[in-house]
């Protein structure tokens, strides 16, 4: 899109080799726009992205490494964080909170825009009982995941409205695609097992939404400088239902459909899972959490209005078009 080339360079991507970064990165190599790019230590970037990005090797929570990356940076999409719905939550608080405390203090210091990739777990239990437009308060929230980017928003305001630093919150809903961890991987997983997948009847809105629509959001978010101090919901705003997607999957790796538990037997069975893993210290997770109940035991009406009459988005990518990129993907790397 030409209206990329709005955005002010060079653009520092945080989180750049994960699952939404990749796409941000491959977009803004596409606008032939300056990238800079902040990956760990032992990543191996794409090649795709040969020497057309510059890297900046460090974590997220390494002052001079974050320092280095955002040195003059026009714009930072800010993509880092802990992605799970379960695990050590010193380590959400570590790397989603005080690593983005750091890129918060340098941009602000360094004058640079600011897109921070939230997500809709921030809503917490809004989310089951009715549409979460983007001036929904916060919710009641189920694990480490969405107690950690409610605080790491809560961060970003205070930087922005105590403090100056420009800034434009983007919150992804449940994002799907090749290379997905919650939405393709993890399910396929449970699908593989036999194990029911879903929650009284999977009846609920998926609120989905494609990587590449995704990044096309945060992008155009940038470059609008009537987006600054502004919150967008990423949405696609499909009328697919838990169960259709679900199915879909199924029929990908060629499995029967799933089943299905009722949303109490669901909230008494992650609970008591919970307790065990944390009573027992397992790593692995559990096959349901209660932060994962709270969005496939829910209906998941995301609003997309303001997008739609602030940055003029329609999905690039309708549903039809990401499941078959999806079925390419599983049927090269996942399938059992």
């Amino acid at each position: 899109m030409d209206i990329f080339k709005k955005i002010v360079q060079p653009v520092l991507v945080t989180g750049a080799t994960g699952f939404i970064g990749q796409q941000v990165v491959h977009k803004l190599l596409a606008a032939d726009l300056a990238v800079r790019a902040l990956v760990l230590p032992e990543e191996t970037p794409p090649e795709e992205w040969g020497k057309a990005a510059e890297l900046v090797r460090g974590s997220i929570d390494d002052p001079e490494a974050v320092s280095q990356a955002v040195e003059k940076a026009g714009t930072v999409i800010h993509l880092a964080a802990v992605v799970s719905d379960w695990g050590d939550e010193t380590r959400f608080w570590r790397f989603t909170v005080d690593g983005s405390r750091l890129v918060f203090q340098q941009a602000r210091e360094n004058g640079s825009r600011v897109v921070l990739a939230s997500s809709i777990v921030v809503y917490g239990d809004r989310i089951r009982h009715g549409a979460c437009p983007e001036e929904t308060p916060y919710g009641k929230t189920f694990g480490p995941y969405g107690r950690t980017k409610q605080a790491q928003e809560k961060l970003a305001w205070e930087h922005h409205r105590n403090m100056g630093m420009r800034l434009t919150v983007v919150r992804p809903a449940n994002v799907y695609g090749p290379g997905s961890g919650p939405w393709l991987h993890d399910i396929i997983k449970v699908l593989s097992t036999g194990a029911p997948g879903l929650v009284s009847g999977g009846q609920g809105n998926a609120g989905l939404a494609y990587v590449d629509n995704v990044a096309d959001i945060l992008l155009l978010a940038a470059a609008a400088d009537t987006a600054e101090g502004r919150v967008y919901n990423a949405c696609d705003g499909l009328d697919v239902t838990w169960r259709q997607y679900f199915s879909d999957l199924a029929d990908m790796i060629g499995v029967k459909e799933p089943g299905s538990v009722p949303r109490p037997l669901a909230a008494v069975g992650a609970s008591a899972m919970e307790s065990l893993w944390k009573l027992f210290s397992i790593k692995t997770r559990p096959p349901l959490t209660r932060e994962a109940l709270n969005l496939i035991g829910s209906d998941n009406r995301i609003p997309r209005d303001r997008i739609r009459r602030e940055l003029g988005y329609e999905p690039q990518v309708g549903y039809k078009a990401g499941l078959e990129r999806t079925r390419k993907y599983v049927d090269n790397f996942l399938k059992p």
